[in-house]
């Protein structure tokens, strides 16, 4: 049986200057506005693990590979 890896949290690197990042969006729970941010994602944080529709609204991202 594969073991399970357990998540890491990293808060926003920067939230001062970081206002729509999911990660900020996370800590204040607002869903809503997370769901339309991340409705149809193309971008991971390489930070947090978030995913995103555009690389603004992460820490830092990476554009997932679409097979």
């Amino acid at each position: 049986m594969a073991e399970k890896k357990e998540r890491t949290y990293n808060p926003c690197t920067m939230p001062e200057v970081h206002p729509d990042h999911l990660c900020r969006l996370m800590e204040e729970g607002r869903t809503a506005e997370i769901a339309v941010l991340a409705s149809s994602p193309a971008y991971l944080c390489a930070n947090c693990g978030a995913r995103a529709n555009h690389a603004q609204n992460l820490c830092k991202p990476q554009e997932i590979e679409r097979s």
